[in-house]
């Protein structure tokens, strides 16, 4: 850590494009300015502590909403043979149009694939 003593009105600079200023020190409070680029964040420790708890809940939560989509997609394609993933497939959807659709059960939406006829 780099100590350094500065009376009011004084600055110091971090790099070449930030300067803290030494505004005012009245009694046990030093008031300190920052001239910064705008892509700097710069923020009090105990806000800069609180936004790091607050990042790792957020992470711990996309952690937690992550395994239990795993979870959905082991038991979506673990259906059976009834089930979207048993891939069953009619070639004899509409008679006569060349159209197929895979079967699936009453509550799944339906899927149906329309191939052009080639001319021959």
């Amino acid at each position: 850590m780099l100590i350094l003593t500065r009376k009011p009105g004084e600055s110091l600079y971090i790099g070449d494009h930030i300067k803290v200023i030494i505004v005012e020190i009245k009694g046990n409070q030093i008031r300190v300015g920052i001239d910064a680029p705008a892509e700097f964040r710069i923020y009090r420790e105990e806000i800069y502590l609180q936004i790091l708890e607050e990042n790792k809940k957020a992470a711990e939560a996309s952690m937690a909403a992550d395994s239990d989509l795993e979870g959905l997609t082991a038991a979506w394609s673990g259906r059976g043979q009834d089930g979207p993933a048993a891939g069953k497939v009619s070639t004899g959807g509409v008679s006569g149009t060349g159209v197929s659709a895979t079967k699936l059960k009453a509550t799944s939406p339906q899927v149906v694939v329309k191939r052009k006829k080639r001319d021959e």
